[in-house]
């Protein structure tokens, strides 16, 4: 481009006394640069629930779609939030990411590579968005072009002045729009498109435990989640207390990474020589949850000897710092979560019974992923999602075959070894490339013990409604000697060896229950 064009471009930007009159002449130019084909400024609404298409170049802008704030795995939400630029170098290997993105990459075209820049306002807060496309060595030579990069500057800086002359009365506008809505019916839709966003699935049972968070973030009152390990306890309690009115921190607090010794000091803190090692006072994790979210995670591995101390300091909200001769106070919201049975725990001495009903006034039960297998293709692909924008890669999607095969695993680790897998996976797929079933790396013995175990779930929990214990009590001894048989490829010295009874006593039953030696290696 030559310098009167460049020149000619800056004076139609300096001269322009409207955001869309300075967006057609930047987005018009940004289209003549060579393998550009595309350009579009998109901007957030006065309520910042929406990206509205403000204008465009080489699309028809009045066919842009609206998107939604709470997409946050669209590209334009994404860059917005993060305030970085990103960019897709396929675009058709995004999957699942909304109907609005889908809309507007039929209008960009599948395979084009598309690249987001956020654009601050005088407050230096992202705002909008521009969004280019082509080819991805014609973006990323657009991106290292200095004159590129100071029309863009330029560009941005003239969209911030103009923007704070009409966010005034966009702002009049909204405040009027939000007349007919109180303090509470704003907060919970702002909560529930963060619970929407966050806490992934489409099942039935997804959407009843956003609803359950979305009604406890609304509550002072104290919340135990319980759950097997992997199902996402502490992104639960973090995404209450994110969509709740509290304004001050979430604490997270392992109490079974802590010693035994150190735990009540890492609460309470301490005061200067309080023990051998404490050369200096220091507040605990009590003091810093004040006005937010005290989180315990794994409470049931929490000695006993604190557990009385806690419950005081639940009942008065006052503690005292080891060492120290006077109670300070705390002004917090108590969440814990365990994947051990607390009423066990509670038969054995091991955990107190006031502390239990006092610790789940709200009790909310996260479901395994076996229960909710309609969720797997969308946890995944959003991993994926992730992983394509934190390593700037472009995996281009998860094939068929290896999707049906993560539908088929039992996953005992459920989403925390969902999205080991899936990472795996993507760290071994080439670019451009989609995870296939062999790219997950399950080896055969695996993913058969696995499918085995996960095929006999609904027989396990009928086995829990039975009026014929010893029927039931063969039934499983049958389902646990099959399934380590298919483990060992039907080695009856190593199976029972595994489970601890003679050879022939696995023998015996292998007749009883017709198990030949064919039947051992399905």
């Amino acid at each position: 481009m030559g310098p009167q064009a460049i020149a000619e471009i800056a004076r139609d930007m300096a001269t322009a006394a409207r955001l869309d009159a300075l967006a057609n002449a930047f987005l018009g130019a940004c289209i003549r640069a060579p393998g550009l084909l595309h350009a579009c400024l998109y901007g957030m609404d006065a309520a910042g629930d929406a990206l509205l298409p403000l204008a465009a170049a080489g699309l028809p802008s009045g066919e842009l779609p609206e998107i939604r704030m709470d997409a946050l795995d669209d590209p334009l939400v994404y860059a917005l939030v993060s305030g970085q630029p990103c960019l897709i170098e396929r675009l058709s290997g995004l999957v699942g990411v909304g109907q609005a993105f889908e809309r507007l990459r039929e209008k960009i075209g599948a395979r084009q590579a598309l690249l987001v820049i956020p654009l601050r306002d005088t407050r230096h807060q992202p705002r909008a968005v521009l969004a280019l496309s082509g080819s991805a060595s014609s973006l990323s030579d657009w991106q290292r072009d200095p004159l590129w990069a100071t029309l863009t500057q330029t560009h941005e800086a003239l969209f911030a002045r103009l923007h704070a002359q009409t966010s005034a009365a966009d702002d009049a506008r909204y405040q009027r729009s939000l007349q007919s809505l109180d303090a509470g019916e704003k907060s919970r839709t702002r909560a529930a498109r963060l619970l929407a966003a966050e806490f992934i699935g489409v099942s039935a049972t997804a959407k009843q435990v956003r609803k359950d968070m979305l009604r406890f973030a609304d509550s002072t009152l104290a919340v135990l989640l319980t759950g097997e390990t992997g199902t996402g306890k502490d992104h639960a309690a973090w995404l209450i207390h994110q969509a709740s009115p509290r304004k001050g921190k979430f604490v997270p607090v392992n109490c079974a990474a802590i010693p035994q010794d150190l735990i009540e000091a890492e609460l309470f803190g301490n005061v200067r020589g309080a023990y051998t090692g404490a050369l200096q006072a220091r507040a605990g994790l009590v003091a810093e949850a004040d006005g937010g979210t005290l989180f315990l995670d794994e409470i049931g591995d929490m000695p006993l000897s604190l557990q009385g101390t806690l419950l005081r300091l639940l009942n008065e909200k006052k503690y005292r710092p080891l060492g120290a001769s006077r109670e300070e106070s705390s002004d917090f919201r108590l969440m814990c979560a365990t994947h051990q049975p607390l009423a066990q725990l509670i038969r054995n001495g091991r955990f107190r019974e006031d502390l239990y009903f006092r610790i789940r006034q709200l009790s909310l039960s996260l479901p395994p992923l076996r229960e909710r297998p309609d969720d797997i293709p969308a946890l995944a692909h959003h991993v994926l999602l992730q992983h394509n924008r934190e390593k700037q890669t472009h995996v281009a999607g998860i094939a068929p075959d290896a999707l049906a095969l993560l539908e088929a695993l039992l996953l005992p680790g459920n989403v925390r070894e969902l999205r080991s897998l899936v990472l795996v996976a993507a760290e071994r797929t080439p670019p451009g490339r989609s995870i296939s079933a062999a790219t997950l790396d399950l080896s055969r013995a695996d993913r058969d013990t696995r499918q085995s175990v996960g095929g006999g779930s609904a027989e396990l929990h009928g086995l829990l409604h039975t009026n014929n214990l010893p029927q039931a009590l063969d039934t499983f001894q049958s389902l646990v000697i099959k399934t380590r048989l298919r483990q060992l490829d039907g080695s009856r010295s190593r199976a029972a060896q595994s489970l601890g009874i003679p050879k022939r006593t696995l023998a015996r039953r292998c007749q009883a229950w017709n198990l030949d030696r064919e039947d051992q290696t399905l």
